[in-house]
């Protein structure tokens, strides 16, 4: 009776690493922007502006994959903070493009510098030449799923994405 129990476990594979992984490193992410005082949804608002400084709030949003209503909080309280500003667009009254101000171009470079080490604390261990070929394959196993690989997929809200599960 004993046999009929037997079952062959999963192994502790490529989803397991890259969820075990992810999930430190969102973790340590979060407090490596704790004494700059932003968090996660923030970094990502203003790096996304620096990117593509003047775009609309809407354009932000659909980027981001953040509801509007979200962003226009978000933005806010960035504006609050002065890190950025809206400006009225010269061919649509109707539409506020996003800046950002010198404090927050100050921002992004602190933002820079702490994601640069926040990249070799996750590569350690790994050569440089192994990272790049995980980078590679980590980039291929993304687009397989329609990923972006600039805008993390966990930020529209909510701790889980809906996905489609292919049939076999």
């Amino acid at each position: 009776m004993a046999e009929s129990r037997r079952v062959e476990l999963p192994e502790y594979g490529v989803s397991f690493l890259l969820s075990t992984l992810g999930f430190q490193s969102g973790a340590v992410w979060a407090e490596r922007l704790e004494p700059i005082g932003l968090d996660p949804r923030q970094a990502a608002m203003l790096l996304q502006v620096a990117a593509a400084e003047g775009q609309p709030q809407l354009a932000l949003a659909r980027a981001l994959k953040i509801p509007p209503s979200r962003v226009v909080a978000l933005v806010d309280d960035l504006e609050l903070r002065r890190l950025l500003r809206r400006r009225g667009s010269p061919t649509d009254r109707r539409v506020r493009t996003l800046h950002l101000t010198s404090r927050g171009w100050a921002m992004v470079r602190q933002l820079t510098e702490i994601s640069k080490a926040h990249e070799e604390w996750v590569s350690l261990g790994l050569v440089s030449s192994e990272r790049e070929q995980l980078l590679a394959l980590l980039r291929k196993a993304a687009a397989g799923r329609g990923l972006s690989d600039t805008v993390h997929s966990g930020l529209g809200g909510g701790n889980r994405q809906s996905a489609v599960i292919p049939s076999r």
